[in-house]
């Protein structure tokens, strides 16, 4: 077929139509024309919407990840003696924390950290529940306390570990820790309930708080102010410039009242027998020495423990963590005797004339109650100085029934006794002072007489703590006022001046000055006369008061059983209580000691007593006696020959 031969295309109206003609195509392409504008219209509208309605609020998106607030925790205020001695300090500590955001891929992450510094899963999974809820560019605290090997470890690896950041943190350190453990406290990492229940202006997750001691009941005090950083970071979160810094301004230092000194002699002479010696200015109530035995080393709740040693810690059978000195509560024993006789003087029940026949025991009802001089027949006649200098049971027998559980009740609350003595430590016990009305409701039973006369030497349901021994004395040394310990003698706010804590509360103890002054002459034949029971508690050159007890824990035909003291076991033993003030002409201190199961108060708890006093006035201890070198036997002569015998000589 030739060209002529091809079919022409159709024609309309007889014209030839061109291919961009086509209905179909121009229909695709006026199609395709509104798809773009469309597409053009959406695109300027949402860049409209981005830069003009919402650019300032991507542009402080854009920002914030670029500057980022780095919070600075406060260190806490320091902790003096009242010889200015440093107590607790802060020393600097490295903290392994994360950055939530800045983490990639936490597995990674977690592989590395373990082989790297030994964190392990289960701790790096804990630490992310326990930061849940908080913003992603807060640090979460993975380990304190990071030593030196590992602080290299991770600088060296630093660039393999998004989001990890050192932290340098100040750490408590507390430099006298088993002096003044109980008195000082420890710290705890704050919890989650009580985060939730704080100020979050003042407390974050990671932060340490008080948990016992000063350190707690002083928490708001010693905490300080929070500070912050401004920075820029890189895309690492690796800080690389500081725009802004408000620094974190540190807690307010405490000075004691206590004295490392008398706390030294307490533990000396305690010697690890579990005790306690409370001893405070009568004249102020600043507590001078307060020490409990045995102890425990708080630096160890900062650096951490391990589960064995918390479980020595806490199943310990002699309990190092109690504060014996105000939260142990012990039978006062012949302490007591000071209550009973103030009450029967400002009674009327007894006066200086009273003179009662002590035969070494007493008969009542069916039985007989015995004075401790049973053995040596009794006391004979005795008043009231010769009744507290020998400590006679009988004489303060018939005094406690002239007298009667309520009165003597009355006079025990009066010198301090059945109540919280007020010192800014948590944890205070409030002893126990019975009347007939609490007997009635704790053991749906009447009081009986027979119980006053135990009562009445200090033994029957009376409870007592150290503290409330020493501030009971102290009624007696400053002449009849009842005041209230206290541990702070000043507060020095960051920078500035100190500023004395406020007066301790004092009350009047409605006693004559004559009947306090007959008590006094007694304590002080305690120690100073002949027959006196507190013979090993005299210092040389200061006149000393005080008065023995021994508090019986055991039935004593119990106590018997076991015949010779030393065969009795130790949890078996009567406790050991002494209480004492000095000069006994201006007192400046008074003393409250007990030895658990320490035996007699006069050989047990009077030479602790004796210690922190002479402690107190700077008297040097006195030199151990040596027992006297047995003379040296002279040399036997020697015997003379002997001549031989004669032949037929008789033997």
């Amino acid at each position: 077929m030739n060209l002529s031969q091809v079919p022409k295309p159709a024609s309309v109206g007889g014209r030839g139509l061109e291919p961009g003609e086509n209905p179909n195509i121009r229909m695709a392409l006026l199609t395709a024309a509104v798809v773009v504008g469309l597409a053009l219209v959406v695109l300027l509208g949402r860049l409209w919407f981005l830069q003009l309605l919402k650019g300032e609020h991507f542009r402080l998106l854009s920002e914030n990840n670029r500057i980022r607030l780095v919070d600075l925790a406060p260190s806490r205020g320091l902790i003096f003696d009242a010889e200015g001695r440093l107590l607790a300090d802060n020393r600097p500590a490295f903290t392994l924390a994360v950055i939530p955001e800045d983490v990639g891929d936490w597995a990674v992450l977690t592989r590395r950290l373990h082989n790297l510094v030994g964190l392990s899963p289960e701790e790096i999974a804990k630490a992310r529940r326990a930061a849940q809820g908080a913003p992603p560019f807060k640090p979460v605290v993975l380990r304190n306390h990071l030593d030196r090997h590992q602080l290299a470890l991770l600088e060296t690896f630093r660039y393999e570990l998004p989001g990890v950041k050192v932290l340098v943190r100040y750490q408590r350190a507390y430099l006298a820790p088993r002096l003044a453990a109980h008195v000082i406290g420890y710290l705890g990492e704050i919890n989650k309930r009580e985060l939730q229940a704080s100020n979050r202006a003042v407390y974050r997750m990671g932060d340490w708080v008080g948990r016992y001691g000063l350190e707690k009941s002083r928490e708001r005090v010693l905490h300080g102010s929070r500070g912050a950083r401004q920075v820029e970071v890189d895309a690492m979160g690796r800080e690389i410039k500081l725009i802004k810094e408000v620094p974190a301004s540190r807690g307010a230092d405490l000075t004691l009242s206590i004295n490392l000194d008398l706390q030294k002699a307490a533990a000396k002479a305690l010697d690890g027998r579990a005790g306690a010696v409370a001893a405070l200015d009568p004249r102020t109530g600043q507590v001078l020495c307060l020490y409990s035995s045995p102890t425990f080393d708080p630096n160890d709740f900062i650096t951490g423990m391990s589960t064995k040693q918390w479980k020595a810690l806490a199943e310990d059978p002699k309990h190092p963590l109690k504060d014996r000195a105000i939260s142990g509560m012990y039978p006062p024993g012949s302490t007591y005797k000071i209550i009973t006789a103030a009450a029967g003087l400002a009674e009327k029940a007894i006066n200086l004339t009273t003179r009662f026949f002590c035969a070494g025991q007493m008969p009542f009802g069916r039985r007989y109650y015995r004075c401790w001089a049973y053995k040596k027949g009794g006391h004979g006649y005795t008043d009231i100085h010769k009744a507290i200098r020998e400590s006679c049971d009988v004489f303060f027998y018939k005094t406690g029934l002239k007298l009667g559980v309520d009165r003597l009740a009355k006079w025990a609350r009066a010198f301090g006794l059945g109540r919280p003595t007020g010192i800014s430590l948590p944890h205070e016990s409030p002893g126990l002072v019975p009347d007939s009305k609490w007997k009635k409701k704790r053991f749906k039973e009447p009081w009986q007489d027979g119980e006053t006369l135990s009562l009445a030497i200090g033994q029957s349901f009376t409870l007592v703590t150290p503290l409330q021994m020493a501030r009971m004395t102290a009624v007696v040394a400053n002449g009849g006022m009842l005041v209230t310990p206290s541990l702070v003698k000043t507060v020095t706010p960051p920078g500035g001046e100190a500023v004395p804590a406020p007066e301790p509360v004092k009350a009047r103890v409605p006693i004559a000055p004559e009947h306090l002054d007959t008590i006094a002459k007694g304590l002080s034949a305690v120690v100073n006369e002949p027959h006196g029971t507190a013979r090993l508690a005299r210092l040389p050159g200061i006149t000393v008061g005080g008065k023995t007890g021994t508090a019986q824990v055991v039935g004593l035909k119990f106590e018997k059983s076991f015949g010779a003291e030393e065969n009795v076991p130790w949890k078996y033993r009567s406790h050991a209580l002494f209480v004492a003030y000095a000069p006994v002409e201006n007192p400046t201190i008074a003393v409250g000691v007990v030895v658990e199961h320490g035996g007699h108060g006069g050989s047990a708890a009077g030479p602790v007593a004796a210690a922190v006093m002479r402690a107190y006035f700077g008297i040097p201890e006195p030199e151990p006696k040596t027992p006297p070198q047995a003379k040296p036997k002279p040399k036997a002569k020697p015997a003379p020959k002997k001549k031989p015998l004669r032949p037929g000589a008789g033997t």
